[in-house]
């Protein structure tokens, strides 16, 4: 059940007015997870004027069939003074969100990390899903954070089934790497 979730990490955020180093992007989850990734950003230092969007190439493997119930879990640290940045959004910084219904409710956030032939919706049935031209987009509420937005920061972002019951199990897990630094 590998997954096209780095819509998850890639739940990340939005930052206007500031430059982006990528880092990098790997998979964080235990060997034969069922969900997995592959990939890379494209991404190296962009200063734009107004939205900022992070590019990446994305390989997700689905070994079943994806419904609801699953949570991503995301947990977004500034690594300079270990700062937890908050759910800033609904679903930028650190946030807790089903899978399906944030597709729906945050399409501008999630659809982009999948491919433009894939439904953005549940379920996502088993396959391997790949999008050469996955992005994240960073907004403005990231320049108003607690000691500012500039910094390294790692977002890991879990695919969990079973969330907070002694059943809970992390299916797939997706680290990303990056500098967020205001102009």
């Amino acid at each position: 059940m590998k997954f096209l979730i780095v819509v998850a990490t890639l739940f990340v955020a939005s930052v206007s007015s500031s430059v982006l180093r990528a880092k990098g992007l790997s998979d964080c989850g235990a060997g034969g997870s069922p969900i997995s990734f592959q990939g890379e950003i494209l991404t190296q230092t962009v200063p734009v004027v107004g939205r900022m969007f992070m590019d990446l190439t994305t390989t997700t493997q689905l070994n079943a069939t994806v419904e609801d119930n699953l949570q991503v879990r995301k947990v977004t640290t500034r690594v300079a003074d270990n700062y937890q940045v908050p759910c800033l959004n609904g679903i930028s910084g650190t946030c807790t969100v089903e899978f399906c219904s944030a597709l729906t409710t945050y399409p501008d956030a999630v659809c982009t990390l999948f491919p433009a032939d894939v439904p953005c919706s549940c379920p996502f049935l088993a396959d391997v899903y790949v999008n050469p031209s996955a992005y994240v987009t960073f907004t403005s509420e990231w320049l108003a954070i607690e000691g500012g937005v500039n910094g390294d920061y790692i977002t890991r972002t879990e695919i969990v089934s079973n969330l907070g019951t002694p059943e809970e199990a992390i299916l797939g897990c997706l680290l990303l790497e990056y500098a967020l630094v205001a102009v």
